[in-house]
């Protein structure tokens, strides 16, 4: 029966991987004047948004954020997310895509430029506010490479690296400086978020309906219909696309797809095999080793 009642809430929603990244990022500076309807999605690289104007919500993996102007936020790669925009105002915001290989080659004994978004899982807390003067300094950094991508410069892109470079800097320093950055309102179900890490931290493991009805003491179907409520999708979508996305990553660093497969909780071949090839619009022997 819970079965059926998942299907039928499926059929209902409808998430997706938006954006492509070529480089090691892209800045865009965006701004809407009409108030529109923004889908769930998820990114396959790193996300910071800075909130200019707007009244805006920011939905991040069951934690919403109501935003202030100059609020830094930090979506992981492949963290399901959304805004919710009201009438009123112009949503206005700079947006950086950045790729996990240009975080991953800048990671030393003594530096991480990743360490904002780590430091936003350890806090449970996607949205950066810092001081005003802080912000004042990061500001500053992106519009001067806001200004160096209309130019015609001498070494415009490796300009653009610097500043980058600088920014993401500045942004790590503020985090490692400023210890309450993160303790800021927001709302969620605890009992949602505790289902969502448990979700995250077994994907190898027996994931059904019953199973974690009974780990968290709760019935199967409010369970069913707070999770649809709090995050916009269901269990069995969330915790596909989110095996899928493992097993992915895996072959990329040269696991087998069988190996892959089970490693990530999938219960026979066949069944991935359907689900990556209408997921991902690919075979797994189609990923580049």
């Amino acid at each position: 029966m819970e079965q059926k009642v998942e299907q039928k809430i499926e059929q209902e929603t409808r998430y997706e991987k938006k954006g492509y990244l070529y480089d090691d990022f892209r800045m865009f500076h965006l701004r809407d004047s009409d108030t529109r309807e923004y889908a769930y999605h998820y990114h396959e690289f790193y996300k910071i948004l800075i909130c200019a104007s707007g009244n805006v919500t920011y939905t991040i993996e069951g934690r919403s954020y109501k935003l202030k102007p100059y609020d830094i936020v930090l979506v992981n790669q492949y963290d399901i997310h959304k805004p919710q925009v009201s009438p009123g105002e112009d949503y206005e915001r700079i947006i950086f895509y950045i790729s996990k290989e240009y975080l991953d080659h800048h990671m030393g004994e003594n530096y991480n430029l990743a360490y904002p978004f780590q430091r936003a899982k350890e806090e449970h807390s996607d949205v950066l506010r810092l001081p005003v003067m802080i912000n004042s300094k990061l500001m500053e950094i992106v519009e001067k490479i806001e200004e160096n991508g209309r130019g015609e410069g001498y070494a415009r892109e490796l300009y653009a690296n610097v500043l980058f470079m600088e920014f993401m800097i500045l942004l790590c320093r503020a985090c490692a400086e400023n210890e309450d950055c993160f303790n800021h309102n927001n709302t969620y179900n605890q009992k949602m978020i505790d289902i969502l890490r448990y979700i995250n931290e077994h994907l190898a493991e027996d994931l059904s309906i019953e199973v974690l009805a009974e780990h968290f003491y709760i019935s199967k179907y409010h369970m069913m219909r707070q999770f649809k409520e709090e995050t916009g999708y269901t269990i069995h979508q969330y915790i596909t696309e989110k095996r899928l996305l493992d097993a992915r990553n895996r072959m990329n660093a040269g696991v087998p797809a069988t190996r892959a497969c089970y490693e990530s909780g999938f219960k026979d071949y066949s069944t991935f095999l359907r689900a990556f090839k209408g997921r991902m619009e690919k075979k797994p022997s189609d990923l580049k080793r």
